[in-house]
C-alpha cells in the first residue's frame, strides 16, 4: 500500500515544484483569465487551481512561522515578567483590574493572591480611602500619559492592619497596534509591617 502512495506523492511534489517555478517566472495565467475565455481547458483549469492551492499552502506555512515566532516572544515576555526580582503586576487601566501578577507580588501579599478564584483590583489594595484614591489617580495618569508614581502608599494584604508601605511605579504598555493598553506596575516596599 505504501508503494502506491509514494508515486502519487512524488508526482504531486514534482507538480508543485514545476508550478512554483512557473509562478516565479510569471508564466501561469490567473484563474479569472482562464474563466473569461470562450473555451476553458480542463487541464489549464486544474493546473491553475493547483497553483492557487500551492500559493495558499505557502501562505499558511508563512502564517504558521509568524505565529510560532509570536508565541516564542509571548513566552519570553511571560518568563521575564514572572521571574523579575521585583514585585510586578499588569493592570487594565480602565477598570483597575489586575490581569497578571508575578511570584514576588504573591510573596508580598500571600493572603490576597493565594485565592485565585476572584478578580483583584489595584485600588482595593489601598489601606484606606486616601490611598485608594491616590492609586486611582495614578492609573488615570497612565491612561492620559505614559507613567505615574504613587509614593508612600499603604497596601493591605486582605486583613486590615496587615499593611505594607511602598511606592508604586506605573507605566502604560501598548504591546501591539491592535492590542488593548495595559499598565505595568512595580511595587517597591519600604519595610514589612505584617
Amino acid at each position: 500500500m505504501s508503494s502506491e502512495s509514494e508515486p502519487s506523492n512524488t508526482k504531486q511534489d514534482h507538480a508543485r515544484r514545476r508550478i512554483e517555478k512557473l509562478l516565479q517566472s510569471g508564466k501561469l495565467p490567473s484563474l479569472s483569465m482562464l474563466l473569461q475565455r470562450d473555451e476553458v481547458s480542463i487541464d489549464e483549469l486544474a493546473l491553475d487551481l493547483l497553483t492557487h492551492q500551492v500559493e495558499i499552502e505557502v501562505q499558511v506555512e508563512q502564517l504558521r512561522e509568524a505565529n510560532a515566532a509570536l508565541d516564542a516572544e509571548r513566552r519570553k515576555f511571560e518568563t521575564i515578567f514572572h521571574d523579575m526580582p521585583v514585585a510586578a503586576l499588569v493592570v487594565d487601566p480602565e477598570s483597575g483590574a489586575i490581569t497578571a501578577e508575578n511570584h514576588k507580588l504573591r510573596k508580598l501579599f500571600p493572603r490576597r493572591f493565594g485565592d485565585t478564584s476572584g478578580m483583584h483590583y489595584l485600588r482595593h489594595m489601598g489601606e484606606n480611602r486616601f490611598d485608594q484614591d491616590r492609586i486611582s489617580l495614578g492609573l488615570a495618569d497612565c491612561r492620559i500619559g505614559s507613567a505615574a508614581d504613587v509614593k508612600a502608599v499603604s497596601l493591605i494584604d486582605v486583613t486590615p492592619g496587615s499593611y505594607l508601605m511602598c511606592d508604586i511605579r506605573m507605566a502604560r504598555l501598548q504591546i501591539g497596534s491592535d492590542s488593548a493598553p495595559a499598565v505595568l506596575g512595580i511595587i517597591q516596599p519600604y519595610d514589612r509591617r505584617f
